[in-house]
């Protein structure tokens, strides 16, 4: 009876542990050069406030700004580049409907980022889940994804900026992953070559 209890603590712990490990899902797109990312703006994010304690869409923009403090990458506010869109356009997509101002901050982005981020909130469950998608600043193609969840992020501003913060962590090493790799990949194309 006390292996059987013990066996069930054992199993208890390793389903905890595993649950806590699987609190995100990460996608980097075949072919991305995620390492190219020097200068990431900040998107409108897809984001509705749903309680009290919430951050609102421009204060959840604002966090995702300053939690960039913690990534290698330049983060650009989403204000500076509706500033340049406004100065060289004339165009304020800060009025206009979230359509209408994705589509022209989309089109005028490329200007002055390599990529830009959009962080969409799942925020009507218990558990907030976070989407993070990075596009290329050029084409808007995908670059990278980061889906996150999980019962340590509370329902406020400080949850919301940990969330914004662990993207730019994993964002980082999944950088640093890929130039590891492509230099791996060149080295082992080098000693290909030579015994050629």
């Amino acid at each position: 009876m006390k292996k059987f209890f013990s066996l069930l603590i054992i199993a208890a712990c390793l389903f905890t542990t595993t649950a806590a490990f699987a609190a995100f899902k990460e996608d980097i797109t075949e072919d991305a050069n995620i390492s190219a990312v020097k200068r990431l703006a900040v998107a409108l994010p897809m984001h509705y406030k749903t309680e009290d304690a919430e951050p609102t869409r421009d204060e959840l923009t604002q966090i995702m700004f300053e939690a960039g403090n913690v990534a290698r990458c330049y983060v650009i506010p989403y204000e500076e580049i509706a500033a340049n869109i406004r100065k060289e356009t004339g165009v304020d997509i800060t009025v206009l409907s979230d359509a209408e101002a994705r589509k022209v901050y989309g089109e005028h982005v490329k200007k002055y980022a390599d990529a830009f981020v959009t962080v969409t909130t799942a925020n009507n469950i218990k558990k907030v889940q976070f989407f993070f998608e990075i596009q290329n600043a050029q084409d808007g193609n995908l670059m990278y994804v980061l889906t996150t969840q999980s019962g340590d992020i509370k329902k406020d501003a400080k949850g919301y900026k940990k969330a914004c913060e662990d993207f730019y962590k994993k964002f980082d090493a999944a950088v640093e992953k890929s130039i590891k790799d492509a230099e791996k990949k060149s080295k082992d194309a080098e000693k290909k070559n030579k015994k050629k």
